[in-house]
């Protein structure tokens, strides 16, 4: 019995290890016509992470998930190409400090993408960079991105537009509008955008007569310009009747009042095709059918399950939420300083369906959604100002608290608290989410650094906060990048094979010397710092690799895919202020496009 047992172990684990290797051999060596292989990256790839599993059934658990082939792909891919001869890299020296953008386009007066939020890059594979012009091979799409504009549309003003011919190997060596669209005139659309994992569809939270909405639409490429964006049809859609768009109005079943969102960014399970966003009475709410089928909201008033689900109970605006499928569970954080996890299939019942940390975390609340790693199971969040019911209070702080293994489990969940500032001086706005170096991705026990922008003294600085073993160690401060408390944008990394690159941006009255020399400190300032071998730490280093002025800082970064064609390294974002658009010959809100190595 004993030696039957045994054998079934063996053929057990040989089976998980041939699936595992089957899954990720599928994602490393997808061919170029299967869906698997297109690479889509939005916000929830920064909140979402995935440090490297210590086992093999975490890997083949794990190898379910699609942000984490993604993940896996476009590392793996860059430590097999660019850690052997730097590829990439060739023709983007590292010599120079100025940051000047590949291209930067007018998408009007005010437009922006918004503090803290991202644009949406679709690239049709990780390892190569499509062009419109030649066209791309038959049943292929160029590369593109999408900017929403924060802007009520019109004749004139697109509310979300996309451009292709990204790179400076394409045919001109400048963008072109992929498509542009006035989606609504009676509200615009102030938070991220997502992709459908084949890139054919967008959606997106845009206010319509006074009440938010899940906008679901289907674009034609070529249609509409920035001076003149097309009305699309209304739904329902098919590739035959784009560009069209289908809107389902946020329920106001469970509420007394009409629901509004403007901090909350959409959250699409690829697996399920299913798509969460919260408001800001509170609720979270539940579309299904979005890219595949008819996008619905489910709407139940009990006594089983409750969506829309309230948690804050009016009290608190909703971040954009966080879904670890594998445990059927939401994380998202409020401006009630409180962090909820929620049964995906039950919603807002308890007990049972959702429940919220205790004590408060953060008083003035979080800004930002959670930073989850699913491997280790931890949630990081980041507070201005700590609550009075914990010490330190009323400081930057990062917090960690595992992940329940139900959402229950969160009420009394352990709290680790990691002050993140010298004095009582709190962010000047918003505290955006940190990010991990690329040794951390790489150890099996999560351990490394996450790098984060908060206050020293009364300016703004770079913090580094030490894991070990998945556990959070007293901060150390860097350099400080402005020279009075200046708002921050969120944190962005990339590992390119060789060089973990980091990009952050400061509002206004930048450091003008070393280690930070902005060229000026008039208005805001993005940074990139080689963080590659971190070192020593302290307020001299690290020093800068490049910088770039940019007016009101950055929106969220989003970085291109793995490519070995010339100026297909890059990293997309928005000012947050209008400024000089070089390419376009104007001056409004810029859609802008810089290079990794040297932001130009």
């Amino acid at each position: 019995m004993k030696s039957n047992r045994s054998w079934r172990r063996r053929l057990v684990q040989i089976l998980v290890g041939a699936a595992l290797l089957i899954t990720l051999l599928s994602a490393r060596e997808a061919k170029a016509d299967g869906d698997h292989e297109h690479l889509v990256t939005d916000w929830s790839h920064r909140h979402l992470v995935y440090s490297t599993p210590h086992s093999l059934m975490k890997r083949f658990e794990l190898s379910r998930d699609r942000r984490y082939a993604d993940q896996w792909r476009r590392r793996e891919f860059e430590k097999r190409h660019g850690g052997r001869d730097e590829w990439r890299w060739r023709r983007a020296p590292e010599g120079t400090k100025a940051i000047q953008g590949d291209w930067s386009i007018d998408l009007g007066p005010g437009a922006t993408v918004g503090a803290g939020n991202y644009p949406a890059k679709f690239s049709f594979t990780t390892t190569s960079a499509n062009c419109v012009t030649p066209a791309p091979p038959v049943g292929q799409q160029p590369d593109f991105v999408v900017y929403n504009t924060s802007m009520a549309g019109s004749g004139t003003q697109a509310t979300i537009a996309a451009f292709s011919n990204l790179y400076s190997s394409c045919t001109g060596g400048t963008p072109q509008t992929y498509w542009a669209y006035n989606t609504g005139t009676t509200g615009a659309v102030v938070t991220s955008p997502v992709l459908s994992i084949d890139g054919t569809q967008v959606a997106f939270i845009q206010n319509v007569g006074g009440v938010s909405a899940l906008v679901v639409l289907r674009w034609k490429a070529g249609s509409g310009t920035l001076s003149a964006p097309v009305i699309p049809a209304v739904g329902p859609c098919t590739a035959l009747t784009a560009p069209c768009q289908q809107t389902v109005l946020f329920s106001t079943a469970n509420a007394d009042t009409i629901p509004l969102d403007s901090i909350s960014s959409p959250f699409y399970d690829y697996g399920e095709d299913v798509l969460y966003v919260g408001d800001n009475l509170g609720f979270l709410h539940k579309f299904t059918g979005v890219f595949f089928g008819v996008p619905t909201e489910v709407v139940s008033t009990g006594p089983s399950t409750l969506w829309p689900a309230n948690l804050t109970g009016t009290f608190g605006r909703l971040t954009s939420p966080i879904l670890v499928s594998s445990r059927h569970e939401v994380i998202v954080s409020a401006t009630d300083g409180v962090v909820y996890s929620v049964d995906s299939t039950i919603g807002g019942v308890t007990p049972g369906g959702f429940s919220g940390i205790d004590p408060k975390l953060a008083d003035f609340g979080f800004d930002d959604a959670p930073l989850v790693d699913v491997t280790t199971g931890k949630i990081y969040l980041f507070a201005r100002a700590s609550s009075g019911f914990v010490v330190p209070t009323g400081v930057a702080s990062v917090f960690q608290i595992p992940l329940p293994a139900v959402p229950s489990d969160i009420h009394d969940a352990p709290i680790t608290q990691v002050q993140v500032s010298d004095s009582a001086t709190t962010p000047a706005s918003a505290f955006y989410i940190g990010a991990f170096t690329n040794d951390y991705y790489n150890s099996s026990n999560g351990t490394g650094d996450l790098i984060v922008c908060s206050t020293s003294g009364a300016v703004t600085a770079l913090w580094d906060v030490p894991v070990t073993a998945g556990v959070i160690n007293s901060s150390m401060v860097g350099p400080s990048l402005s020279t009075a408390n200046a708002a921050c944008s969120p944190i962005a990394e990339f590992f390119n094979g060789t060089t973990d690159r980091f990009f952050v941006s400061v509002s206004g009255n930048a450091v003008t010397i070393p280690p930070v020399s902005c060229p000026s400190n008039a208005t805001g300032c993005i940074m990139s710092y080689d963080l590659t071998n971190l070192g020593i730490w302290n307020p001299t280093t690290p020093t800068t690799a490049a910088t770039a002025p940019v007016t009101g800082g950055t929106s969220g970064i989003v970085i291109d895919n793995s490519s070995a064609a010339i100026g297909a390294s890059q990293v997309y974002f928005t000012p947050l202020a209008d400024q000089a658009c070089t390419t376009s010959g104007s001056s409004g809100g810029c859609a802008i496009q810089a290079s990794q190595s040297a932001l130009q």
